[in-house]
């Protein structure tokens, strides 16, 4: 049986749908603000959960995958203004480089990709229902806020002290273009915003508290509420985003639709590091997607991101891509081996059990290598002493298959 560890409680948790029979499962997964390059952390979350979507639909359930595109942001503005450019249009031209690696990844198209400006009118909806509760207030400096007083346990996602959660909280203000740590107008630091009043030469949108662009959290919370619900299944993205986005975006969605809880098993993918520091945009130590690619092959990159369990953090080091590649001359070699026609069969039903319960522990993804691995290694050598592998080559295909190697449908 699946189980997955669900970061609000600190556990692995049996697998059901939260319609207990159904064979729906939502999954909801945070994009990306397309304002730089792709990514080797982009790729390791977009590897991840794919790889987990196709686990599911080989568990039998009906898989609806959801993701956001953030793309109307103060990182957005920042980098446009930067770079004298029109925020849409640089927000387009990324937006394309990221599909295209995950494509190269051989990352399944999401059955729903949503950019938050298409979502405006609903984001004004939940912000109008959350004022009406008490759960946000219109400020004197324009923006609206959710209150975080009026939210039990706020932030219990993060499951940090009170002051930790504050000092996250106004580490974010101090980045905003509209928020700072200290803001008079707020009645708390912990209070984030749900609509952005518009600033000179900024995008915006027409509202009930004057022209603006929606908050950062408040996107998601509108997004998987109206296509997936009030409650689903999975939701998850990187583990930075654990507080304050995901942790805001529960207080938002409970409080506008009364219903807890929103998300049914909270996953994180472990952050990328390079040089002992964690891979980011900000501080441009990066590995890109297309730049490994010219060096490694598709499937390479593919089995190094998944040699390492989501939930810990991956070191990168392009010795273990080369070493990945190694590993893909072998798995290539066995579904290629000759098989007789005659003799005894390879046996191979405890390796696809090993398989199996590695993934349902949590997609333990590096021994479910291993044990495609070592079922290639019996495969090659029972090739070459004459036993018939067609079988055991077979169940290797659906290995590296559900592994998302592209492999799996090579002649």
């Amino acid at each position: 049986m699946l189980n997955l560890f669900n970061t609000l409680s600190q556990q692995k948790e049996p697998f059901e749908p939260v319609n207990p029979g159904s064979k729906e499962v939502g999954i909801y997964v945070c994009g990306v603000t397309p304002y730089d390059t792709s990514h080797i952390g982009h790729a390791m979350v977009g590897v991840f959960f794919d790889t987990l979507h196709r686990y599911l639909e080989y568990l039998g359930y009906e898989v609806c995958h959801v993701q956001n595109l953030t793309d109307i942001d103060d990182d957005i503005i920042k980098r446009a203004r930067r770079d004298g450019v029109a925020y849409d249009e640089l927000g387009k031209r990324w937006n394309q480089i990221y599909l295209d690696s995950l494509t190269a990844l051989n990352v399944q198209p999401f059955d729903r990709y949503i950019p938050a400006s298409t979502e405006v009118s609903t984001i004004i909806e939940i912000v109008q229902g959350l004022v009406e509760k008490g759960f946000a207030y219109p400020a004197r400096d324009g923006n609206v806020y959710f209150r975080a007083a009026s939210f039990q346990d706020y932030g219990k996602l993060a499951h940090l002290g009170e002051q930790e959660l504050l000092e996250k909280a106004q580490a974010g203000a101090t980045d905003s273009l509209a928020d700072a740590p200290g803001n008079p107008a707020k009645e708390s630091d912990l209070d984030f915003i749900v609509w952005q009043a518009a600033q000179p030469n900024e995008p915006f949108w027409e509202s009930p508290w004057g022209q603006g662009r929606p908050g950062w959290h408040i996107e998601c919370s509108a997004i998987g509420l109206k296509h997936l619900g009030t409650r689903f299944e999975i939701h998850g993205g990187g583990a930075d985003l654990i507080f304050p986005h995901h942790s805001s975006e529960i207080a938002q969605s409970e409080a506008c639709s009364g219903t807890s809880p929103f998300v049914k098993y909270w996953m994180h993918v472990g952050m990328v590091h390079l040089g002992g520091e964690k891979m980011s945009k900000s501080l441009g130590n990066l590995v890109l997607v297309g730049n490994a690619l010219k060096e490694f092959s598709p499937d390479a990159l593919r089995l190094y991101l998944l040699s390492t369990h989501y939930r810990t953090p991956l070191h990168y080091e392009a010795t273990g891509v080369t070493q990945a590649e190694g590993q893909v001359a072998v798995l290539r070699q066995a579904l290629e081996a000759h098989s007789s026609s005659g003799g005894a069969g390879l046996e191979f039903a405890a390796w696809l059990a090993g398989f199996l319960t590695a993934l349902d522990d949590d997609l333990d993804t590096p021994q479910a290598i291993q044990a495609a691995l070592g079922l290639a290694q019996e495969i090659i050598n029972a090739s070459r002493e004459g036993q018939e592998v067609s079988a055991a080559q077979k169940t290797l295909r659906l290995m590296v298959g559900l592994l998302g190697l592209f492999l799996a449908s090579a002649n």
